[in-house]
C-alpha cells in the first residue's frame, strides 16, 4: 500500500503517458473535457467510482490498483518488432525448444519436435496456426516420455503449454495483429491493447487454462529445477509464468507481467542465462 495522498493522480497520469495518450484521449473514453482530466491527475478533484471503473478498464487494471498502488514504476514498453522474422526470432528466444542426439532418436521425441519445427515455420511464413498441430506436439513429448527419461521431453512440453496459451485470443484481434504484423505496422502497445480488449469468452478460457495446466506446469518446473543444468531453465519459466499473466490471482495481467519482470530481472543479475537473454531482447524496457 503507499501513503501518498495524491497517488491516483499520479497513476492516472503515468499510465496515460505510457500509452502516449493525451488529455484530450483519455477524456473522450470517461467522457470528460481535458480539464477535468488534468484535475483528476494534478488531486484537484477526485473521480466517482464509475469514472473510475472506467479509467480501470481502459487500462487493464483494478480499481484498488488505481487507488493504493504505486503503478509509476511500471515502464513503457518500447520493442518494437518490423517483420515477422522478428517476431519470430524474438519468439525463439523467449520459447527455446532443445532436443540432444540422444533424444532424437526416440521417434516420438522426433515427432514432437518436428511438429514444433512447423509450428515456428508456420509464425515465418505469417500462416495462422491450424488444427491440433500444437496439442499433437505436446502429446508425442508425453508419449516419449513414457519411454526414455530426458530434460529436453519436459522442457518441450513446457514449450506447447506457453504456446497453447498464446492462442488463447479473440479471432477478430488476432486477425487485426497478423495484418498489422504482415505490413510491418505492429509494435508491442498494439498486444497491449489487444489484451486489454479481451472478451469476457477469452478471460474465462484463460482462466479455465490456468486451472487445467496449473498443476502440469508446477510439475514441469520441479522436474527442471531438480537437475543442476536444467535449474536455470525452471526459475526461467517461474517468472515467464508471470510476465504472460498465465495465473489466476487478483493483479490484473499488466501487475502480473510487472511482477515476473522483477523476478526475470534477479534471474539475469544472479546470471541466468535464459532470463539474460529474455532481458536482452528489450521486449520490457
Amino acid at each position: 500500500m503507499v501513503s501518498d495522498d495524491n497517488q491516483l493522480g499520479k497513476n492516472i497520469q503515468h499510465l496515460r503517458k505510457m500509452y502516449g495518450e493525451t488529455l484530450n484521449d483519455l477524456g473522450k473514453v470517461i467522457t470528460f473535457g481535458k480539464s477535468t482530466v488534468k484535475d483528476f491527475e494534478s488531486g484537484r478533484r477526485k473521480p466517482d467510482i464509475k469514472t473510475l471503473n472506467k479509467i480501470a478498464k481502459h487500462y487493464g487494471k483494478t480499481v484498488d490498483e488505481l487507488m493504493s498502488t504505486d503503478l509509476t514504476e511500471l515502464n513503457e514498453v518500447k520493442m518494437e518488432a518490423n517483420s515477422i522474422n522478428d517476431m519470430v526470432n524474438l519468439f525463439q528466444i523467449i520459447l527455446p525448444l532443445f532436443y540432444s542426439e540422444d533424444a532424437i532418436k526416440n521417434a516420438k521425441f522426433e515427432k514432437g519436435y518436428k511438429y514444433c519445427r512447423r509450428i515456428v515455420e508456420s509464425c515465418f511464413n505469417g500462416q495462422e496456426l491450424r488444427g491440433t498441430i500444437i496439442v499433437d506436439a505436446f502429446q508425442a513429448y508425453a508419449d516419449a516420455a513414457e519411454e526414455i527419461d530426458s530434460p529436453e521431453i519436459v522442457a518441450n512440453l513446457m514449450w506447447t503449454i506457453f504456446v497453447l496459451w498464446t492462442q488463447i485470443i479473440d479471432v477478430k484481434e488476432m486477425r487485426s495483429w497478423q495484418s498489422k504484423l504482415l505490413s510491418n505496422g505492429f509494435d508491442i502497445k498494439d498486444y497491449m491493447n489487444m489484451r486489454e480488449n479481451e472478451s469476457d469468452e477469452v478471460k474465462e478460457k484463460k482462466l479455465a487454462f490456468v486451472s487445467d495446466f496449473d498443476e502440469i506446469i508446477i510439475r514441469i518446473i520441479k522436474t527442471l529445477k531438480s537437475d543442476l543444468k536444467w535449474a536455470d531453465l525452471g526459475d526461467y519459466y517461474i517468472a515467464l509464468k508471470y510476465v504472460m499473466a498465465m495465473v489466476d490471482s487478483d493483479l490484473s495481467p499488466e501487475m502480473s507481467s510487472a511482477a515476473g519482470m522483477q523476478m526475470m530481472m534477479t534471474f539475469a543479475k544472479i546470471g541466468n542465462p535464459h532470463a539474460l537473454n529474455f532481458i536482452k531482447t528489450s521486449l520490457f524496457a
